[in-house]
């Protein structure tokens, strides 16, 4: 990297340690869908993954997903004086997600995988994860299972395929008791040459919208949610020399 010393704009980049294919693209970032809180994960919260191979959901054909991060700052003055004091605020913080609409399940279902079964037999199929799992859907975490309700949904978010169709849930009534319960959101970050750069975990998610949108000139229908969050947890990701998620 350049210093104010050796700076020379007209032979060589400020940021010369920069390579190609080092760049964090979307192809090479992974969303998953988990429990609310990374300590549902790992059980002394440091980040270090010590939960079930298969309790975190990849979240495929996602076109859209933005975070934001806002700490609102109060200037205040005083008399005598022309400086000013500086008080930060609380920080707020949103999410959006929007994919297409397709044969498997939607995205409502896919953000709430770890829905207790007993709350979601009836409706709809246990999201698997990939031929790894075997044919088991995502694991049943003791702490998160525990914030959801112990009698049957009386508003049901949705339901699932007929005729002992797998993987076609589509949940669509924001209004169900399901959605009091917040989830989690893991996004991994790699270079397009595999090399971790970083990750976070969305905790305490709340679905404020859902919507549906179709145009007649589109091919396709969208389905887009939002809503806010409690924080962004850092992940520490493994390297070769080290263990972590």
């Amino acid at each position: 990297m350049s210093s104010f010393l050796n700076w020379n704009f007209a032979s060589s980049n400020v940021q010369a340690s920069v390579k190609n294919g080092e760049y964090i693209s979307s192809e090479s970032t992974l969303l998953l869908a988990g429990p609310s809180k990374l300590s549902h994960l790992s059980g002394d919260g440091t980040g270090t993954f010590l939960g079930s191979s298969n309790s975190l959901l990849p979240i495929g054909i996602m076109q859209n997903m933005s975070m934001a991060q806002n700490r609102p700052v109060t200037k205040l003055f005083e008399i005598g004086s022309k400086r000013s004091y500086f008080v930060p605020g609380r920080a707020f913080l949103q999410f959006n997600a929007s994919r297409i609409m397709f044969y498997g399940p939607s995205l409502m279902r896919v953000l709430y995988a770890l829905a207790p079964e007993r709350l979601t037999a009836r409706l709809g199929t246990p999201l698997n994860i990939d031929p790894d799992s075997n044919g088991n859907g995502v694991a049943q975490l003791p702490q998160y299972d525990d914030l959801f309700q112990e009698d049957p949904l009386v508003n049901v978010p949705g339901y699932g395929g007929t005729n002992n169709e797998d993987n076609r849930d589509f949940y669509i009534d924001l209004t169900s008791e399901l959605f009091t319960v917040p989830f989690g959101l893991c996004v991994i970050m790699k270079t397009a040459q595999d090399k971790p750069y970083g990750a976070m975990y969305l905790e305490d998610c709340y679905l404020e919208s859902h919507q549906l949108s179709m145009d007649a000139g589109q091919v396709v229908i969208a389905e887009s949610v939002s809503g806010q969050l409690d924080r962004m947890a850092p992940i520490q990701l493994a390297t070769s020399t080290s263990t972590a998620l």
